[in-house]
């Protein structure tokens, strides 16, 4: 990784300022999560020590404008196998939380005054939440006032052919000067392009399930859909039974209900109001008996019929 020198003008003369160890990692936690600029300008924070269902925890998760999350987490003393297999782990939760899952943790682990992650989203960078896919993809950032060789290869390797994964690491050098000022830069072992732009659109997912149902004409709105688990679990189909009322990612509407959900969410409510304790909640949209439509076929499958 490139070492940094710094240098202080003090009339016509520069001084240079010595690299010292970060005396307490910590310190650096602080910083970040009270203001997550300092890594990079546009970030939020939603939460810190989020702790995900699997006892793993991530230090900060953020969002940016595009609606892309961040899982930052910091290196400590941890040896390197274990802050990658962190990082890593963290991610394959976080790629498939949804809307209301993103506004628990707003509220669970964040300090904002929102209360909900679309306003949080749409007061924070001025835009339209309705019109952004949240968590549309995600990046991995690992943190450290030290990032070692080892470190920095591995990066490299994850985040080039044939994996092209979001990763990258920064490291901030602090210096004192002799009069104990303190001072602090930053350097990533990956520039930004080069996570990123390894050819068009390589980082971005493919459009949804949902999003191509609808573009087919296969999904329209005014259509019933159902939770097909809980009816195989004795529940009526009333019960289970949500009106697609939009195109957007928070289509769905139950009788009675105000509330708008996208199909993750409604699923992850209808597990804990209807008790199926052996329903997975995390599994991804599209999995076998999900979400079925009037005709009791998985909407997954329609994409192929």
């Amino acid at each position: 990784m490139e070492q940094l020198t710094l240098w202080k003008i003090e009339s016509d003369d520069v001084i240079k300022i010595s690299k010292e160890p970060l005396d307490y990692e910590h310190r650096l936690e602080k910083w970040l999560t009270d203001d997550i600029s300092i890594l990079k300008p546009n970030l939020a924070l939603i939460g810190s020590q989020v702790v995900s269902p699997y006892g793993k925890k991530i230090d900060i998760l953020a969002i940016n404008s595009s609606g892309e999350l961040a899982i930052i987490v910091f290196k400590r003393d941890k040896p390197n196998p274990e802050v990658i297999a962190q990082v890593l782990d963290s991610a394959t939760w976080v790629k498939d939380l949804c809307y209301d899952e993103l506004t628990n943790i707003l509220n669970t682990y964040g300090k904002s005054e929102y209360k909900d992650i679309e306003e949080f989203f749409a007061a924070t960078f001025n835009k339209n939440a309705e019109e952004t896919e949240l968590n549309s993809d995600h990046e991995m950032i690992i943190v450290g006032s030290e990032i070692d060789e080892s470190t920095v290869r591995i990066i490299n390797y994850l985040a080039k052919e044939p994996y092209f994964l979001n990763i990258n690491a920064v490291n901030f050098n602090y210096y004192k000067d002799s009069d104990g000022h303190e001072f602090l830069a930053q350097s990533f072992v990956l520039s930004e392009n080069s996570v990123i732009g390894w050819g068009p659109g390589i980082r971005k997912r493919v459009k949804s399930i949902i999003a191509t149902l609808f573009d087919s004409g296969k999904l329209k709105v005014g259509q019933k859909v159902y939770l097909k688990p809980g009816m195989d679990r004795g529940h009526s189909k009333e019960k289970v039974c949500a009106t697609i009322v939009n195109t957007n990612q928070k289509c769905l509407q139950r009788y009675g209900d105000d509330n708008l959900y996208t199909f993750n969410g409604l699923r992850f409510v209808l597990i804990e109001e209807l008790g199926l304790k052996k329903v997975r909640k995390y599994w991804e949209f599209g999995v076998s008996y999900d979400w079925v439509d009037e005709n009791m076929k998985n909407l997954s499958e329609l994409l192929d019929s």
